[in-house]
């Protein structure tokens, strides 16, 4: 029998205009961090998903983890 599996979901929404850099490169940082917090919890990227939007993207990262 398989082990149950718990879901978790990142979503990230960042600027796409091109004078936003500093705000893009905080945002991605802030993405690099819950992912990570994710990881020590035992959480594995499944999936990611990208929406564009004409002023921003967002990105939707799916997290799988199987519970004992």
């Amino acid at each position: 029998m398989a082990a149950p599996v718990s879901f978790a979901t990142v979503q990230t929404t960042f600027p796409s205009r091109d004078e936003d850099h500093y705000r893009l490169a905080q945002k991605v940082g802030q993405r690099d961090q819950q992912l990570h917090d994710y990881g020590r919890h035992g959480y594995r990227l499944a999936n990611t998903v990208t929406v564009t939007g004409a002023e921003f993207v967002t990105v939707i990262d799916t997290l799988t983890r199987e519970n004992d």
